[in-house]
C-alpha cells in the first residue's frame, strides 16, 4: 500500500472514521494543508486535512469558530462543519459541489469547472451577492469569534508597517516601492470602514454547482475583519480588468460596500502579493518561496 494512503487511513482510523482505501484522492494545492477526498464505508464523502507543518494547527481553533459563525450569520452560502478537529486531523462531511478549479496532483495541470477565458455571468453574479452577504456581516458580532480585527486606519498603518519590514529583509526595487508609497498614501482610494473577510478567495475555495452558481466557500484559515478589497484580487488576477468591473456592479447590486476608489484599491493590492509571499517565506524557513518572493520584489 502506498505510504501516503496508509498514512491517511491509520490517521482516521484513530478517531473512528474508517474508509475506503481506493476511494482516497490527494489534493495538492495548499500550502498550510494536505486535503484527501475519501469515502467511508457507507459512501459519504469527506474532506480530511492534514497539517504540513506544526504552527498550522495553532491557528485552526480560531478557524473552526469562524465557520461556526460564519454559517450562522448568512445563508447565501455553505461552510464547512467540521466533525473531527484534532491536531493531526480536521475532517468533515463534503459540501455538495465542486471547487470552480482544482489542481491534478500528478501533474500540476489545473482543472477548471468552466473555461477560465469564458466566465459564466451565473458564477460573477453568484460571487458578488457571495461576497456582499459576508461583508455584511456584523463587524461588532465578529469580534467576539476572537478573529484578527482592523479597523479602516489601522489596515493602511498594518500595510505601511508590513512594506517596511519586507523591504529591511529584501531588495524592493525602487519603482515597485514607489509605486507602494503612492498608494499607501492615497487618502481617495482607501476604504472607510472595514469588513469580514475570507482573505483568501480564489475560485478552488468556491463551490458551485451545475449552473455555475457559488453554493458554498471553504478554507477560511485567513478569514478576519480587514480590507474588504483582498476578497476581490484573485478575481482580478485570474480574469481581467472587465471581469472584475461585471464583478463589482454584481457586488454593488446585491448591497455590498463600495467606496469611492474601490476599483483602483483592489488593482493596487495586487502589486502587494509579493509582500505576502515574502511573509511566508520568512515564516516558514523555505527557500523556494524566498527566492520567489526575491525576484517578485526586485522587478524594474
Amino acid at each position: 500500500m502506498d505510504v501516503r494512503i496508509k498514512e491517511v487511513l491509520d490517521t482516521a482510523g484513530k478517531y473512528d472514521l474508517e474508509l475506503a482505501a481506493d476511494s482516497l484522492e490527494f489534493v495538492d494545492m495548499g500550502l498550510d494543508f494536505q486535503v484527501v477526498f475519501a469515502e467511508d464505508g457507507s459512501k459519504q464523502d469527506w474532506v480530511l486535512r492534514l497539517p504540513r507543518r506544526k504552527d498550522v494547527f495553532e491557528k485552526t481553533g480560531l478557524e473552526k469558530n469562524v465557520l461556526d459563525f460564519i454559517a450562522t450569520s448568512q445563508n447565501t452560502f455553505e461552510v464547512p462543519f467540521w466533525e473531527i478537529f484534532e491536531e493531526d486531523l480536521i475532517a468533515y462531511q463534503k459540501l455538495e459541489n465542486a471547487p470552480a478549479v482544482t489542481t491534478i496532483a500528478d501533474t500540476g495541470e489545473e482543472n477548471w469547472v468552466f473555461k477560465k477565458e469564458a466566465v459564466p455571468e451565473n458564477y460573477v453574479r453568484s460571487f458578488g451577492q457571495s461576497l456582499a452577504a459576508l461583508h455584511g456581516i456584523s463587524v461588532d458580532q465578529a469580534c467576539k469569534t476572537g478573529m484578527t480585527v482592523y479597523t479602516g486606519e489601522e489596515i493602511r498603518i498594518s500595510m505601511k508597517s508590513r512594506m517596511d519590514k519586507v523591504n529591511s529583509n529584501f531588495e524592493v526595487s525602487e519603482k515597485l516601492w514607489d509605486k507602494w508609497m503612492c498608494w499607501v498614501e492615497n487618502d481617495k482610494i482607501w476604504p472607510e470602514k472595514t469588513a469580514v473577510i475570507h482573505g483568501d478567495l480564489f475560485p478552488g475555495h468556491t463551490l458551485i454547482d451545475s449552473d455555475h452558481h457559488v453554493t458554498g466557500i471553504i478554507d477560511w484559515t485567513e478569514a478576519k475583519v480587514s480590507d474588504p478589497a483582498n476578497d476581490f484580487t484573485a478575481f482580478y488576477l485570474l480574469f481581467g480588468e472587465d471581469k472584475l468591473d461585471e464583478l463589482i456592479g454584481c457586488y454593488r447590486e446585491a448591497g455590498g460596500y463600495i467606496w469611492t476608489g474601490i476599483k483602483t484599491h483592489i488593482i493596487a493590492l495586487l502589486d502587494t502579493q509579493a509582500i505576502t509571499i515574502a511573509e511566508f517565506a520568512e515564516s516558514s524557513g523555505l527557500e523556494e518561496y524566498r527566492k520567489m518572493a526575491e525576484e517578485m520584489l526586485g522587478q524594474k
